[in-house]
């Protein structure tokens, strides 16, 4: 069976990401596995409310959280588990990773055996930041299967 890795952040372009890498999925046949690359406490603290996809953020009111107060694992499976809430399919798995963007989406491509990776890109430059090193660019260019990217902006 195909699988489709679609990568999520906490951007509003996600909920467009989500929806749209599902529908590709689901016209491949294919199992989908939505994945979070985990950031530090310090970015998620930074965020203050986050409203996406169903996921009303890690804070119930505007006061920012201390980082050593959030719990990264906690947010990124809440957030996921939302998502495949949203996309209404309780075949959907989800999965938290680690390290930086690019390589641990590659490395959960690989280790699952993946069809394809979709992604968002939020770029309004596209081409040119694609070509000084961005996310998209890293994975683009270090996988070994087919990327489908979303332009989000």
């Amino acid at each position: 069976m195909k699988r489709v890795i679609i990568a999520l952040d906490f951007d509003p372009s996600a909920q467009k990401v989500a929806e749209e890498g599902y529908a590709l999925a689901k016209a491949l046949k294919a199992k989908v596995t939505l994945v979070h690359v985990k950031a530090t406490a310090d970015y998620y603290s930074s965020l203050g409310k986050v409203v996406i996809i169903g996921f009303s953020g890690h804070l119930k009111d505007d006061t920012p959280i201390a980082p050593e107060k959030i719990d990264p694992d906690a947010i990124s499976q809440e957030f996921l588990k939302k998502a495949m809430l949203h996309l209404a399919d309780k075949n959907i798995e989800v999965m938290v990773a680690n390290g930086s963007c690019a390589d641990s989406l590659i490395d959960v491509a690989n280790q699952l055996n993946a069809y394809m990776i979709v992604m968002g890109s939020h770029s309004r430059k596209w081409f040119e930041n694609t070509t000084i090193g961005s996310v998209t660019q890293k994975v683009l260019l270090g996988s070994s299967i087919p990327v489908f990217v979303i332009p989000t902006n």
